[in-house]
C-alpha cells in the first residue's frame, strides 16, 4: 500500500525530485488501519527544562559548543536565543549542535509535517474534499478557505504547508475521520522512535502538540528519505490553484523565507504564543543534506536565527 501511494503522489507532483536513496529504510508503511484511540500523551516534562533559555550544552559564558565526530575540530557556534536548537546531517544523523536536544517543547505549525505524511498515506492525491463549517471553526481567523469551497488534497496540501493554513489540516483529519487521523499520526511518530512526540491536533494551535529537537531530526530524517513530495511542496514560492466549486483561481504564496531560495530542500515553519517561533529547514551542502532547527526563538528572527547556524556550518567546512 505504502509503494502504491507513492506512486499516486508522484504523480500529483511530478516536478519533485526524489531523494537519491532513503535514508532509513524499512519504516514508511501506511499506518491507514491505526486504531480511533488516540495515544496518551507522554508523562509532563518541562518545556524549558534545567538549563537556561539558549544554553543547553553550553561552554564559556553559556555560550553552546559543538558536538563534532572524533579528530574534527570547530569553532563553537554563535549563541542563538532560543529553548532548542539542532544541527545535524540527515544522511548519517550525525549532530554538530545540540542544545537542549531532549527537552519538550510545543511544536506550532511544525507539527503540519507529520499531518503530510499521514495524508499522504491515508488520503489519494486526486480526492475532492469539500470545506464544512466544522473545518472553518478550528480557526475563526481562516482567509483562504470558505464554507463550501472545494479542493484536491494534492492541492489542499499547498494550502496548508505554503501559508500554513489550519483550516487546511482540519480538513485532512475530518475527511479521513479527525480521531482516526489523529491516531495515526501518533502511530507513526511511534513507529519512528519518537517517544517524546504526542500529535493533540492535526495543525498544531494546541499547546498539547509537542515533540523534541531530536524526535524531530527522526521524523526530518524520514521526510527527507520516503516523502520528498512533502518537501516540494514546502519549498514552493507560490503557486495559483483552482477552487473546483467555483472554477476561480487561487492564489497561494509561502510564508517560509527560504522557500525557492538556492540550496533550500524544504521545511517549515510554526508559531503559537506558548511555543514562540519554531523553524525546521533542511539545506542541500556538497551534495549532503543539513538539519537546522531552532525552537522557541523570537519569531523576528527565527529565520535569520537558522541561517546564523548553517553559516557556522558551512564555515567551519563540517
Amino acid at each position: 500500500m505504502a509503494a502504491a501511494a507513492a506512486l499516486l503522489w508522484h504523480m500529483a507532483y511530478p516536478s519533485f525530485i526524489p531523494s537519491r536513496s532513503s535514508v532509513v529504510a524499512g519504516t514508511a508503511d501506511a499506518v491507514a488501519n491505526a486504531p480511533a484511540i488516540i495515544a496518551s500523551p507522554p508523562p509532563a516534562v518541562s518545556a524549558v527544562g534545567t538549563a537556561a533559555a539558549g544554553t543547553g550544552v553550553s561552554g564559556a559564558a553559556g555560550q553552546p559548543v559543538a558536538v563534532l565526530p572524533p579528530g574534527v575540530a570547530a569553532a563553537n557556534p554563535p549563541g542563538v536565543d532560543d529553548e532548542e536548537s539542532l544541527v545535524a546531517d540527515l544522511g548519517t544523523g550525525q549532530e554538530y549542535v545540540s542544545v537542549n536536544a531532549g527537552e519538550r517543547w510545543p511544536l506550532a505549525s511544525v507539527s503540519k509535517l507529520m499531518t503530510a505524511v499521514v495524508a499522504s498515506q491515508v488520503l489519494n492525491p486526486s480526492d475532492r474534499i469539500t470545506i464544512t463549517q466544522s473545518m472553518i471553526d478550528a480557526d475563526p481567523t481562516e482567509r483562504i478557505l470558505h464554507v463550501g469551497d472545494v479542493y484536491t488534497v494534492a492541492n489542499l496540501m499547498y494550502i496548508m504547508l505554503l501559508p500554513s493554513n489550519n483550516v487546511a489540516a482540519e480538513a485532512f483529519a475530518q475527511y479521513y475521520g479527525r480521531a482516526r487521523f489523529l491516531a495515526a499520526m501518533n502511530a507513526q511518530a511511534q513507529a519512528w522512535g519518537m517517544t517524546n512526540t504526542y500529535y493533540d491536533d492535526p495543525s498544531g494551535l494546541s499547546a498539547g502538540n509537542e515533540s523534541t529537537a531530536d524526535d524531530l531530526l527522526k521524523l526530518a530524517r524520514h521526510v527527507y528519505g520516503e516523502y520528498p513530495q512533502i518537501l516540494a511542496v514546502t519549498r514552493t514560492p507560490s503557486i495559483t490553484l483552482t477552487n473546483l466549486a467555483t472554477g476561480q483561481p487561487v492564489m497561494v504564496r509561502s510564508i517560509n523565507a527560504f522557500a525557492g531560495t538556492p540550496g533550500f530542500i524544504g521545511g517549515k515553519t510554526g508559531y503559537t504564543d506558548q511555543a514562540d517561533g519554531n523553524l525546521l529547514s533542511i539545506f542541500s551542502y556538497h551534495g549532503r543534506a543539513i538539519l537546522v532547527l531552532v525552537m522557541g526563538v523570537s519569531d523576528a528572527v527565527r529565520f535569520s536565527a537558522a541561517q546564523t547556524l548553517f553559516d557556522w556550518f558551512k564555515q567551519n567546512n563540517l
